[in-house]
């Protein structure tokens, strides 16, 4: 029995290590990855394949791997690669993800400023914005916005997930004034005892929209009373900032039509030679006239000064007479009517404000600046100044060859209403001087008055020309 026992002990452990061999024999092989199951590849490097290994039992023979797939590394992309052994007529494989990727970063471009100034309650309309890729090409529509209060978050990620993140930030504020528009002229003119029609205005502000029924009117005017009258114009916007606006109303006499009246004016003066001897005449007649004076040396104000003392009209012409100079800008004329304004008042101690365009407003030589006399008389009415032109003239500028002929010329064409006769007492212009008594002697004879300009006196303008 005992020797039973122990070859049945041999038999079991015989039988033992066979079935352990068998089936060590059939056990499955396995694929075994050199490397990452996943691994990363920049765009246009080489990819090195790294293979695998198969683990086996030790009696087992050697399988060879079949390797399928393939990576293109100039294509952003995920690749399978497969490797394969086939045993016991079954197929055995393993995978591999070979992500090709490129690291540079898409951008965003934001149309506009990164920061912007709103008003608190408006709300941001996108200007625009535009995404770009250097693999993807546009993404502009891949642009997700977050919104929030202050900023907008735009972001965008390609297609290798590279991020791109910008913001425009908004700061919620109101430091902008309205802005008042007065409808007409800033210093408007009305005629004593007539009514004043407000010839309106407008409020805007960046804010807020229109504001115009806002507008406050400091200030009252009344015709009846001759004077300059202040009005204020004031608006408030929302945010406490405030606008506002002056207007001049002059109130002035009604022009009177005085029948067979001749004004006599002088252009271009002081002169040594002649202003004396035309104060003298007209001081000796006991008749007033109007010298439009241009600049010449502070030795002669003391003939603006007696003119003045006399009575007559002290008006303003030019300070440069230069025409390319003072038409080439409404900014060089107001320029160089300021700097003749300024001049005179310190000499009379009197504001002038009436004027004489050089060459008159009918003018042609301006043309080289298209319009700008359309504009000048505008701007002077606005301004406050009141310009004349002339009806009746002597020719004493050029052509004339005798006192004579500036005699003919002005009695000739005097007529029986308001006359405006151009003159000039240049230096030397004997022709005016010695004709200017007989043409007095003739008005005088002949039922006229003489008169110097004021603002009561009907204003003669030329047709313009440009």
């Amino acid at each position: 029995m005992k020797q039973y026992y122990k070859y049945g002990i041999i038999v079991s452990i015989v039988c033992i290590f066979i079935i352990g061999i068998f089936l060590l024999w059939n056990k499955t092989p396995k694929i075994k990855l050199n490397g990452d199951k996943q691994i990363q590849v920049l765009l246009n490097q080489s990819y090195e394949e790294l293979g695998a290994t198969v683990e086996t039992f030790p009696f087992h023979k050697k399988y060879p791997i079949k390797i399928q797939g393939y990576v293109d590394t100039t294509k952003v992309g995920d690749y399978k690669i497969i490797y394969q052994i086939s045993f016991h007529n079954k197929k055995i494989q393993k995978e591999r993800i070979v992500k090709v990727r490129e690291e540079e970063k898409p951008i965003i471009i934001l149309d506009g400023d990164l920061k912007i100034e709103l008003c608190p309650n408006h709300p941001y309309v996108e200007q625009g914005y535009h995404a770009n890729d250097n693999y993807d090409g546009d993404l502009t529509d891949k642009v997700v916005i977050h919104k929030l209060y202050d900023r907008w978050i735009y972001t965008v990620e390609d297609s290798s997930h590279n991020p791109f993140v910008i913001a425009r930030e908004f700061v919620y504020q109101d430091t902008e004034a309205p802005v008042i528009t007065l409808q007409g002229p800033s210093i408007f003119t009305v005629y004593q005892n007539e009514s004043f029609q407000e010839p309106g205005y407008q409020a805007m502000d960046a804010c807020d929209g229109d504001l115009t029924q806002d507008v406050q009117i400091i200030g009252t005017v009344n015709t009846q009373t001759i004077g300059n009258y202040e009005l204020k114009y004031t608006v408030t916007d929302h945010f406490g900032h405030t606008a506002e606006e002056t207007r001049v109303v002059r109130v002035i006499p009604k022009p009177i039509e005085n029948g067979k009246t001749i004004y006599l004016t002088f252009d271009d003066g002081p002169s040594r030679t002649i202003t004396p001897g035309i104060l003298q005449i007209l001081r000796e007649e006991n008749v007033k006239a109007t010298f439009f004076i241009i600049n010449h040396s502070d030795s002669l104000n003391y003939l603006i000064q007696q003119a003045y003392e006399d009575g007559h009209t002290i008006a303003i012409h030019s300070y440069t007479h230069n025409y390319k100079q003072i038409y080439a800008s409404e900014d060089a004329f107001f320029d160089d009517l300021r700097q003749m304004a300024n001049k005179l008042e310190s000499i009379t101690g009197e504001k002038p404000t009436i004027t004489r365009f050089p060459g008159g407003s009918s003018n042609t030589v301006s043309r080289f600046n298209p319009g700008i006399m359309t504009r000048l008389a505008k701007a002077l009415i606005t301004k406050g100044y009141t310009y004349f032109d002339w009806n009746v003239g002597s020719g004493d500028a050029g052509g004339v060859h005798s006192a004579a002929e500036v005699y003919h010329n002005v009695t000739n064409s005097l007529n029986s209403h308001t006359n405006v006769v151009l003159m000039h007492d240049y230096e030397n212009n004997y022709y005016t001087l010695n004709a200017l008594r007989d043409i007095i002697h003739y008005g005088k004879n002949n039922g006229y008055t003489f008169s110097n300009i004021t603002e009561t006196t009907p204003q003669i303008k030329h047709r313009i020309a440009n």
